[in-house]
Order: structure tokens, then sequence, then C-alpha cells
């Protein structure tokens, strides 16, 4: 670039450059780049190290991401909730949830990673079927100083229902609403169906209530329901109950 156009890369064209390079597997391109901004007088900042340590880690290249992390560390560039965040996303990879929750716990350099973090963990936790210690992890975030977001209660509440677990993802649910978020129109037509395919109509009746209280229960879910009720093998009684909740 600065030979043909007469124009010095700067620290960002740099970092999206090495990026890019990472992406079509490229290391040692990376690790040139990587040099020749030390050799133009360029910091290597944060933003630098936590690219090519994330892109390495993702590549599967684990010594050269953790080599890169350690020169980061005694070259004085100080970690940042990105970095932490890079590492818990590698750890739960490797199913090593007690690392990753020790970079939830302890963070990196005095950093502490944010609510993202903490998303991955609780998602990863709810995938490998660890539903209990993934909702325990939500529950213990206000101590931690950590707000879950809307993405917290949408992967937790996702995760819930994949385990079948459909009281505390009812629970999540109304705290969700509680908190003025709204969860993705497919995730709550797919919950719905899952209620009356189990013929939880107790739970489902109260799920309804709620949603409606919220002003959350939207068209789709209805016509979810109104399908459902017209598949139903009980009719008369499907019919019932959707009848109660017209009129409550």
């Amino acid at each position: 670039m600065e030979r043909v156009f007469k124009i010095k890369p700067n620290a960002f064209v740099y970092s999206n450059l090495i990026k890019a390079v990472c992406e079509v597997g490229d290391f040692d391109s990376a690790f040139r780049l990587k040099d020749e901004m030390v050799r133009n007088n360029l910091k290597l900042d944060v933003v630098v190290y936590n690219t090519l340590v994330s892109e390495f880690l993702k590549a599967g290249k684990k010594d050269l991401g953790f080599r890169v992390l350690e020169e980061m560390k005694s070259g004085g560039v100080k970690p940042d909730s990105v970095t932490c965040n890079v590492l818990i996303g590698e750890f739960c990879r490797e199913g090593n949830f007690e690392e990753a929750c020790r970079v939830l716990d302890d963070g990196l350099e005095g950093v502490k990673p944010d609510v993202f973090g903490y998303n991955v963990v609780i998602g990863w936790l709810c995938k490998e079927g660890k539903w209990r210690e993934a909702d325990d992890l939500f529950r213990d975030m206000p101590r931690r100083q950590c707000v879950p977001d809307v993405v917290t209660y949408r992967t937790l509440f996702d995760g819930l229902c994949r385990c079948m677990q459909f009281e505390e993802a009812g629970l999540v649910l109304e705290e969700m609403i509680f908190e003025g978020y709204v969860l993705r129109s497919l995730s709550l037509n797919e919950f719905v169906g899952m209620l009356c395919k189990e013929g939880d109509l107790e739970l489902l009746g109260k799920v309804l209530s709620c949603l409606v209280d919220g002003g959350f229960c939207c068209e789709d879910v209805w016509r979810t329901l109104v399908l459902l009720v017209c598949k139903s093998e009980n009719l008369l009684g499907a019919y019932e109950f959707f009848d109660e909740l017209v009129l409550a």
C-alpha cells in the first residue's frame, strides 16, 4: 500500500489485514504483518492482539494463540473484556467449563468479562445439557455485578426448551417480560407448540396469560395456538381451554 499509493497503513488497517489473512489460513503472513507494524513504529494494541489470539484459537492453533497472549502480557498490553471473551469461547468449545468459569470468576490481569462472556458460557452449558449449571450462573449474575441482557434471557430460554425444562423456561419468560424484553417469534411459537404437544395446559395457560398481561401475545402465537387446537385429538377439551383463554 505504501509503495503503490504512498499511504502508510495505520494500526486499524493492519488489524483488518491480519484478520483477513488469518481467515484464509495464512498465519505466516499474520505474523509478518505484526512484525511489520513494529518496524513501522506502530503500537501493537489490544485490538491487534485480540484479533491474533481470536483467529488462531478459532483455527485450532491453540499453541499460537496462547503464545501471542503471553507476548501481549509481557509487552505491557493489558487484556480487555474482549480478550476474556475470546478465551471463554475457546474453553467452552473444548468443553472445559471449569476453565471458562475460572475466567468468569477471576478475569485476566484484573479485567473481568462482560455480559457477552456470560452469554457464551450459558449457551454452551445448555447445549451440553447442563441446564442447572446454566440457570445457576444466570441467577448469580447480579451478585457478580453483571446484568443479564435480552440475549442472556433468550439464550437461557432456548436452552431450557431444548432440555425440555418447560417450567423453568416459563419462569425465565415471565422474568423476561417483566424486564420488558421480547422473545423471538419463532422461539415463542415453538414453546407454545411444545406445551400443547406435552398436554401441559395449566402451564400453557399461565404462559399465555403472562404474555397477554405484558402485551406480548402477538398474532403469530394465537395463529399457532388455533392450529394446534384444531389438530388436537381431544378437540372438545382443547376448544374449551382455548375458549377460556379468549374470555379471560
